[in-house]
């Protein structure tokens, strides 16, 4: 799995294409920030694991099932988000 621009091109997600790799970049920071800043890593781990479910989502509307990386991260980001409410 590639940076998201070039992903995204792949997908051919007309109107996120823009967004998406902001979106990507403002997760990764949120989440490092989120060390030191409860809220804020909540709040980035909440917004990363919305960003890949959608791109599960878009990779099943291609009908692209090459979708193992954009799961997994799902699944880390939901995780880090639980362990951190928890914490």
């Amino acid at each position: 799995m590639g940076p998201p621009s070039r992903c995204i091109s792949v997908i051919a997600c007309r109107g996120v294409r823009p967004a998406a790799p902001r979106a990507w970049a403002a997760g990764a920071m949120g989440l490092v920030a989120g060390l030191w800043v409860t809220p804020l890593g909540v709040a980035a781990a909440a917004g990363v694991t919305l960003y890949f479910i959608g791109a599960v989502i878009s990779h099943l509307r291609v009908k692209d099932y090459e979708l193992a990386p954009a799961a997994g991260l799902a699944l880390v980001a939901a995780v880090a988000m639980t362990l951190r409410v928890l914490a």
